[in-house]
């Protein structure tokens, strides 16, 4: 989910700077904020799949959905 929001967010962005070139420093910083997150995000889906691991025993890792 988090990966389609900050692909959504890069979408957005870049209309903006195109559409609006004085906003370019306040998008290219947002963008910048947005990969920041995503990469947060997965840094604790990695975590969460460890816990599970060492609680349960079971690797989650590669599941599919």
């Amino acid at each position: 989910a988090v990966d389609r929001l900050n692909h959504e967010q890069h979408r957005v962005l870049k209309q903006i700077m195109y559409e609006s070139p004085d906003n370019l420093d306040r998008a290219l910083l947002t963008l910048f904020a947005s990969r920041h997150l995503e990469r947060i995000a997965d840094h604790a889906v990695n975590i969460a799949e460890d816990v599970v691991y060492m609680v349960e025993g079971e690797v989650i890792r590669h599941a599919r959905d």
